[in-house]
């Protein structure tokens, strides 16, 4: 029998009409072009994040999360994509809680840097802060339990397994160019804060490493306090402002993640948020008040800057008593020491009675009306007179150190 030879040309095009069927068949598919294709696969893909969202405060909401700052599942709490933190050189002390701050600005908006030192925020920006502290392990199941510790951690989150929130307090620049703040107490669940405009108590149970615990009521403020201590500008009878953020207080490192540590301005700057920003070499930069490779001097200094000076000032609500303990009046001679508080005897207040004649008595710190104040925490001694209720151990031995280290000459 006689086989017939195919051309390469007829070869060819056999081989290609099987595959066309051999693929056909393989996608299900056939000759009649009415049958359905199948439908490639839809990769799912995550909720987009809600933007934040500003309230005037007449409409404040009730919830913390309809503003959008921050974001918790009882698990973790993070901050909101635009939401940057930040930290201070030398914070305000608050009965040892941590604080987790952060602050935004609207799209396309700048903070001004100015020469005098401030920064001025567009309208619309806002500052919030989440107290929180160490879970720990207490003795009295009415009383949360939470570790007495001094905070180094930063970051934009807070882990909930091993922290427990307790408020997040919201500034908000409103249109009208004023400040308003307004209080959030978070649930036991962790999930969410409402708004508390008139403040709340929270039972806490300090359990340091060493020593005894301290049991005490934490306060969070009602919205009426904010102007005790954020009228900065106008001795206590106007508008209100933030006070820790001045750039003094800002030129310091933060770490955003674990693999992003930067200054905070110069990272501000980067990212647009910064107007008019003169370089980091040019902006002043307190010390930090743990920093022992710094003088006893700059800490203290640094320190009553922050605790003390938003009410002492020449424009701060404690102006009336003449003592003054902003960084740039405390260890200077002009005028005169007594403006911060060297051989001064006060004048809004009547004090224990001997030996505590004097604001200040060089080197000798335990006759000093400055240290018996910030270590006292009954009324009338207290001070800062608001938002402290146990005594700053660390913080008062450094002021201790400072006036005894003082040589100026004695009140006597």
């Amino acid at each position: 029998m006689r086989v017939k030879t195919m051309k390469p040309k007829q070869l060819a095009w056999i081989a290609a009409a099987t595959l066309s069927t051999g693929l056909l068949i393989s996608c299900g598919g056939s000759d009649n072009t009415t049958s359905e294709r199948p439908t490639p696969p839809v990769t799912p893909t995550a909720p987009s994040e809600p933007s934040v969202k500003i309230f005037e405060q007449s409409t404040a909401p009730d919830k913390l999360s309809d503003w959008h700052f921050v974001i918790s599942d009882g698990k973790k709490l993070s901050l909101n994509k635009n939401v940057v933190p930040y930290d201070l050189n030398t914070p305000l002390f608050s009965d040892y809680s941590f604080k987790l701050r952060a602050l935004y600005v609207p799209p396309g908006k700048q903070i001004t840097y100015k020469a005098d030192g401030s920064i001025e925020f567009p309208i619309g920006s806002a500052m919030m802060k989440t107290f929180y502290y160490p879970k720990a392990t207490g003795t009295d199941a009415a009383y949360q339990a939470v570790a007495r510790q001094t905070q180094t951690v930063q970051g934009d989150s807070i882990d909930l397994a091993t922290n427990v929130l307790v408020e997040t307090r919201v500034l908000v620049l409103q249109p009208n160019g004023t400040w308003s703040g307004l209080p959030y107490l978070w649930d036991a669940d962790q999930k969410e804060a409402k708004l508390k405009i008139g403040g709340a108590d929270v039972k806490l149970e300090l359990v340091g490493a060493a020593g005894a615990n301290e049991k005490f009521v934490y306060g969070v403020p009602n919205a009426q306090s904010c102007q005790q201590c954020h009228a900065t500008q106008s001795a206590g009878g106007q508008g209100i402002l933030p006070i820790g953020p001045k750039p003094r207080n800002l030129n310091k490192s933060y770490a955003y993640s674990a693999s992003l540590t930067k200054n905070q301005l110069v990272y501000w700057d980067e990212l647009k948020l910064l107007s008019g920003f003169p370089g980091i070499a040019n902006v002043p930069a307190n010390a930090d008040w743990r920093d022992t490779t710094q003088t006893v001097e700059a800490r203290a200094k640094a320190y009553l800057d922050v605790n003390c000076a938003h009410c002492h000032s020449s424009r701060g609500a404690a102006f009336q008593t003449g003592l003054m303990l902003d960084i740039n009046t405390v260890g200077t001679t002009s005028p005169s020491t007594s403006q911060w508080g060297v051989c001064k005897k006060p004048l809004a207040y009547g004090g224990p009675g001997a030996p505590y004649m004097y604001g200040i008595e060089p080197g000798q710190a335990d006759a000093s009306l400055l240290l018996y104040r910030i270590s006292h925490t009954t009324t009338g001694d207290v001070m800062p007179v608001i938002g402290r209720h146990v005594n700053h151990t660390e913080g008062n031995a450094l002021v201790k150190d400072w006036i005894n280290q003082l040589t100026l000459p004695s009140c006597h």
